[in-house]
């Protein structure tokens, strides 16, 4: 009998992600990460004190995913940056979008605590939203949220007409995201 393999930590996530990315967050269990890995669990419970703490460590993951996806669509535009990391999102990870879009959970509270102020801060810099207070970004931000949501349910769920490319739905974010800032603009406006 050769020496026991060891894992570590990251590559016990890596399995629970393979297996989130797939069967969804609720079928990651320690049982199959250990088959993934071709392992026992002794090494997980060896790493993890519990299950939440590796679920932790499963969001966390996620959440860097997403964070990578950002980084890898940005322009310079936060909305559109925004807009086309969570389309991309939607489109390469379904199970997982429609786990924390669409189901009642409390990965979203720490996705939305982690994800929310950066997010402004990328706004923040963006010469269009010059001008505008903190909570006015975080109004601009949640219509915006609302509406590039609806369309990554339409797309991780093959909602949409066939004839709509990744071009036209960026370009569909693209113009609401305008349409959203000139009304922020002109309430502003308005008010003064």
């Amino acid at each position: 009998m050769g020496p026991k393999t060891k894992f570590t930590k990251g590559q016990i996530i890596d399995a629970a992600f393979e297996i989130a990315k797939t069967e969804g967050i609720d079928n990651v269990t320690m049982r199959k990460i250990a088959q993934e890995m071709g392992s026992s669990v002794a090494p997980i419970y060896a790493n993890f004190q519990d299950t939440n703490e590796l679920m932790e460590a499963l969001i966390g993951r996620i959440i860097s995913v997403s964070q990578q996806l950002f980084i890898e669509e940005s322009t310079g535009d936060p909305f559109y940056d925004m807009g086309r990391a969570s389309l991309r999102f939607a489109m390469e990870y379904k199970v997982l979008f429609r786990d924390l879009v669409m189901k009642n959970n409390c990965y979203m509270k720490s996705y939305d605590e982690k994800m929310i102020p950066v997010l402004i801060e990328e706004m923040k810099k963006d010469p269009e939203m010059e001008g505008f207070t903190v909570d006015e970004l975080k109004t601009i931000l949640l219509k915006m949220r609302i509406f590039q949501l609806g369309l990554s349910v339409m797309v991780a769920n093959d909602l949409l007409p066939n004839n709509y490319d990744k071009q036209d739905l960026i370009d569909i974010l693209s113009s609401t995201a305008n349409d959203v800032i000139l009304s922020a603009r002109l309430s502003k406006n308005q008010l003064k």
